[in-house]
Protein backbone atom coordinates (compact mmCIF):
# COMPACT_ATOMS: atom_id res chain seq x y z
CA UNK A 1 0.00 0.00 0.00
CA UNK A 2 1.56 3.96 -1.04
CA UNK A 3 1.24 5.89 2.03
CA UNK A 4 1.36 9.21 2.08
CA UNK A 5 4.69 10.65 2.71
CA UNK A 6 5.68 13.14 5.04
CA UNK A 7 6.50 15.81 3.31
CA UNK A 8 2.77 15.97 2.20
CA UNK A 9 3.04 15.29 -1.34
CA UNK A 10 0.06 13.94 -3.06
CA UNK A 11 0.02 10.49 -3.93
CA UNK A 12 0.21 10.63 -7.34
CA UNK A 13 3.40 12.77 -7.01
CA UNK A 14 4.54 9.47 -5.24
CA UNK A 15 3.45 7.00 -7.43
CA UNK A 16 5.32 8.73 -9.94
CA UNK A 17 8.50 8.27 -8.51
CA UNK A 18 8.33 4.86 -7.76
CA UNK A 19 7.52 4.13 -11.22
CA UNK A 20 10.26 7.02 -12.49
CA UNK A 21 12.60 5.04 -10.27
CA UNK A 22 11.82 1.56 -11.96
CA UNK A 23 12.53 3.18 -15.14
CA UNK A 24 15.67 3.49 -14.05
CA UNK A 25 17.11 0.77 -12.63
CA UNK A 26 15.48 -0.61 -15.92
CA UNK A 27 13.01 -3.01 -14.42
CA UNK A 28 10.35 -1.16 -17.07
CA UNK A 29 12.68 -1.09 -20.18
CA UNK A 30 12.61 1.22 -22.89
CA UNK A 31 9.80 0.27 -25.42
CA UNK A 32 7.95 -2.15 -22.97
CA UNK A 33 4.77 -1.46 -22.24
CA UNK A 34 4.21 -1.14 -18.07
CA UNK A 35 1.28 -2.89 -16.19
CA UNK A 36 -2.16 -1.66 -16.80
CA UNK A 37 -3.90 1.24 -14.45
CA UNK A 38 -6.13 -1.69 -12.69
CA UNK A 39 -2.50 -3.59 -12.14
CA UNK A 40 -0.94 -1.03 -10.63
CA UNK A 41 -3.85 0.40 -8.91
CA UNK A 42 -4.23 -3.01 -6.61
CA UNK A 43 -0.45 -3.44 -6.32
CA UNK A 44 -0.34 0.37 -4.54
CA UNK A 45 -4.39 0.46 -3.00
CA UNK A 46 -4.08 3.89 -4.71
CA UNK A 47 -7.53 5.16 -6.67
CA UNK A 48 -7.38 4.99 -10.46
CA UNK A 49 -7.61 8.83 -10.20
CA UNK A 50 -3.77 8.42 -8.82
CA UNK A 51 -2.87 6.17 -10.94
CA UNK A 52 -3.90 8.42 -13.92
CA UNK A 53 -2.76 11.73 -12.69
CA UNK A 54 1.04 9.87 -12.07
CA UNK A 55 1.12 8.46 -14.81
CA UNK A 56 0.25 11.92 -16.70
CA UNK A 57 3.19 13.66 -14.87
CA UNK A 58 5.67 10.80 -16.77
CA UNK A 59 3.90 11.38 -19.86
CA UNK A 60 4.69 15.23 -19.64
CA UNK A 61 8.30 14.76 -18.86
CA UNK A 62 8.66 11.94 -21.41
CA UNK A 63 9.24 9.20 -19.33
CA UNK A 64 6.15 7.25 -20.66
CA UNK A 65 3.87 7.47 -23.80
CA UNK A 66 0.46 6.04 -24.02
CA UNK A 67 -0.34 4.61 -27.62
CA UNK A 68 -3.98 4.42 -28.11
CA UNK A 69 -5.55 1.02 -28.22
CA UNK A 70 -2.16 -0.45 -26.80
CA UNK A 71 -1.56 0.76 -23.78
CA UNK A 72 1.23 2.64 -21.42
CA UNK A 73 4.98 1.95 -23.02
CA UNK A 74 8.56 3.25 -21.32
CA UNK A 75 9.71 6.41 -23.93
CA UNK A 76 13.18 5.84 -25.56
CA UNK A 77 13.62 9.81 -24.33
CA UNK A 78 16.76 9.85 -26.70
CA UNK A 79 14.25 10.44 -29.06
CA UNK A 80 12.64 14.11 -27.65
CA UNK A 81 14.10 17.10 -30.23
CA UNK A 82 15.49 20.04 -28.30
CA UNK A 83 16.59 23.29 -29.33
CA UNK A 84 18.69 25.57 -27.25
CA UNK A 85 17.92 29.40 -28.34
CA UNK A 86 19.89 32.07 -27.30
CA UNK A 87 16.93 34.28 -27.67
CA UNK A 88 13.49 32.83 -27.26
CA UNK A 89 11.11 33.46 -29.55
CA UNK A 90 7.33 33.21 -28.37
CA UNK A 91 4.41 31.58 -30.28
CA UNK A 92 2.72 34.60 -31.22
CA UNK A 93 6.19 36.02 -32.45
CA UNK A 94 5.99 33.16 -34.38
CA UNK A 95 2.95 33.34 -35.93
CA UNK A 96 3.34 37.31 -37.18
CA UNK A 97 6.04 36.22 -39.25
CA UNK A 98 4.05 34.16 -40.93
CA UNK A 99 1.34 37.12 -41.30
CA UNK A 100 -1.12 34.95 -38.98
CA UNK A 101 -2.97 36.59 -36.10
CA UNK A 102 -2.94 34.80 -33.33
CA UNK A 103 -5.74 35.49 -30.31
CA UNK A 104 -6.03 33.92 -26.88
CA UNK A 105 -9.10 32.62 -24.71
CA UNK A 106 -8.07 31.94 -21.19
CA UNK A 107 -9.99 28.85 -20.29
CA UNK A 108 -8.75 28.93 -16.16
CA UNK A 109 -6.22 30.14 -13.78
CA UNK A 110 -5.72 28.30 -10.85
CA UNK A 111 -2.66 28.05 -7.36
CA UNK A 112 -1.46 24.23 -7.86
CA UNK A 113 0.84 22.22 -6.51
CA UNK A 114 4.01 21.90 -8.64
CA UNK A 115 5.41 18.80 -9.69
CA UNK A 116 8.81 18.03 -9.68
CA UNK A 117 10.28 19.38 -12.85
CA UNK A 118 7.84 22.97 -12.34
CA UNK A 119 9.40 23.13 -8.94
CA UNK A 120 12.87 22.69 -9.76
CA UNK A 121 12.81 25.06 -12.65
CA UNK A 122 10.70 27.72 -10.78
CA UNK A 123 12.78 27.24 -7.70
CA UNK A 124 9.93 26.53 -5.64
CA UNK A 125 8.98 23.84 -3.15
CA UNK A 126 6.25 21.67 -1.93
CA UNK A 127 4.93 23.96 0.52
CA UNK A 128 4.45 26.57 -2.03
CA UNK A 129 1.92 27.23 -4.85
CA UNK A 130 2.69 28.19 -8.44
CA UNK A 131 0.26 29.74 -10.85
CA UNK A 132 -1.28 27.84 -13.68
CA UNK A 133 -2.83 29.27 -16.63
CA UNK A 134 -4.84 27.37 -19.19
CA UNK A 135 -5.32 29.08 -22.72
CA UNK A 136 -7.14 28.25 -25.43
CA UNK A 137 -5.07 30.07 -29.15
CA UNK A 138 -6.74 30.64 -32.18
CA UNK A 139 -4.51 31.21 -35.59
CA UNK A 140 -7.09 33.40 -37.60
CA UNK A 141 -9.96 32.60 -35.41
CA UNK A 142 -9.56 28.86 -35.84
CA UNK A 143 -8.49 27.33 -32.60
CA UNK A 144 -5.21 25.24 -33.63
CA UNK A 145 -2.94 25.44 -29.70
CA UNK A 146 -4.23 24.24 -26.29
CA UNK A 147 -2.01 26.13 -23.88
CA UNK A 148 -0.76 25.60 -19.79
CA UNK A 149 1.76 28.61 -18.41
CA UNK A 150 3.51 28.22 -14.88
CA UNK A 151 4.64 30.71 -13.18
CA UNK A 152 6.64 31.07 -9.47
CA UNK A 153 4.03 32.05 -6.64
CA UNK A 154 5.82 36.04 -6.78
CA UNK A 155 3.56 36.37 -10.58
CA UNK A 156 0.53 35.91 -8.69
CA UNK A 157 -0.60 39.44 -9.19
CA UNK A 158 -1.01 38.44 -13.30
CA UNK A 159 -4.15 37.04 -11.88
CA UNK A 160 -5.67 40.48 -12.20
CA UNK A 161 -4.50 41.40 -15.35
CA UNK A 162 -6.57 40.09 -18.85
CA UNK A 163 -5.21 36.55 -20.01
CA UNK A 164 -6.63 36.97 -23.04
CA UNK A 165 -3.41 39.23 -24.26
CA UNK A 166 0.14 37.93 -25.00
CA UNK A 167 2.04 36.52 -22.42
CA UNK A 168 5.17 38.64 -22.81
CA UNK A 169 3.09 41.99 -23.05
CA UNK A 170 1.27 41.10 -19.77
CA UNK A 171 4.96 40.46 -18.05
CA UNK A 172 6.62 43.21 -19.69
CA UNK A 173 3.63 45.86 -18.59
CA UNK A 174 3.03 44.18 -15.66
CA UNK A 175 6.84 43.30 -13.87
CA UNK A 176 9.20 44.72 -16.12
CA UNK A 177 10.45 41.25 -16.99
CA UNK A 178 11.61 40.08 -21.22
CA UNK A 179 12.09 36.32 -22.14
CA UNK A 180 15.78 35.76 -22.47
CA UNK A 181 17.44 32.08 -23.99
CA UNK A 182 14.87 28.90 -23.38
CA UNK A 183 14.65 25.15 -24.63
CA UNK A 184 12.13 23.52 -26.44
CA UNK A 185 11.28 19.91 -26.45
CA UNK A 186 8.90 18.31 -29.41
CA UNK A 187 6.82 15.15 -29.19
CA UNK A 188 3.93 13.59 -30.27
CA UNK A 189 0.97 13.28 -28.18
CA UNK A 190 -2.47 11.68 -29.32
CA UNK A 191 -5.81 14.07 -28.84
CA UNK A 192 -7.64 13.00 -25.73
CA UNK A 193 -11.16 13.54 -25.07
CA UNK A 194 -10.71 17.66 -24.08
CA UNK A 195 -8.29 18.22 -26.89
CA UNK A 196 -10.32 16.63 -29.22
CA UNK A 197 -12.97 18.71 -28.59
CA UNK A 198 -11.33 22.15 -27.55
CA UNK A 199 -9.03 21.97 -30.50
CA UNK A 200 -11.99 20.49 -33.22
CA UNK A 201 -10.39 17.19 -34.10
CA UNK A 202 -10.94 13.55 -33.97
CA UNK A 203 -10.02 11.88 -30.90
CA UNK A 204 -6.59 10.05 -30.73
CA UNK A 205 -5.65 12.45 -34.00
CA UNK A 206 -1.55 12.45 -33.60
CA UNK A 207 -0.92 16.17 -32.27
CA UNK A 208 2.72 18.35 -31.44
CA UNK A 209 3.35 18.82 -28.19
CA UNK A 210 5.63 21.81 -27.38
CA UNK A 211 6.80 21.96 -23.63
CA UNK A 212 9.29 25.73 -23.24
CA UNK A 213 11.49 26.02 -20.08
CA UNK A 214 12.25 29.94 -20.70
CA UNK A 215 14.53 32.50 -18.51
CA UNK A 216 14.31 36.16 -17.97
CA UNK A 217 17.01 38.70 -19.86
CA UNK A 218 18.84 38.36 -16.26
CA UNK A 219 19.21 34.26 -16.68
CA UNK A 220 16.74 33.50 -14.06
CA UNK A 221 13.62 31.13 -14.69
CA UNK A 222 10.64 32.70 -15.82
CA UNK A 223 7.78 30.47 -16.85
CA UNK A 224 7.05 27.05 -18.12
CA UNK A 225 4.52 26.36 -20.85
CA UNK A 226 3.41 23.41 -22.67
CA UNK A 227 1.49 24.03 -25.92
CA UNK A 228 -0.32 20.99 -27.33
CA UNK A 229 -0.87 22.15 -31.17
CA UNK A 230 -2.81 21.06 -34.71
CA UNK A 231 0.21 20.25 -37.06
CA UNK A 232 -2.12 20.93 -39.76
CA UNK A 233 -2.69 24.27 -38.66
CA UNK A 234 1.08 25.32 -37.92
CA UNK A 235 4.45 24.53 -38.02
CA UNK A 236 7.62 24.62 -36.87
CA UNK A 237 10.94 25.23 -38.20
CA UNK A 238 13.82 23.91 -36.36
CA UNK A 239 17.42 25.41 -37.02
CA UNK A 240 20.55 22.93 -36.62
Amino acid sequence: MLKKSENHMPLYIDLAKIVKNRIAENKYQIGTKIPSEMELQKEFSVSRTTVRKALKVLSDENYLIKLPGKGTFVSDKRNEIETQNQKFSSLTDSAAKTGKKISNRLISINSITGDDEQNTFLQTNAQQQIIEIKRLRYIDDIPFCLEWIWLAPKYSAIKDEDLDMPLYKILRKKFHINPGKGKKTFKIAFANREESFLLNVDEKTPLMRIKDLVYDDHNFPLHITQEIIRSDKFTYAVNH
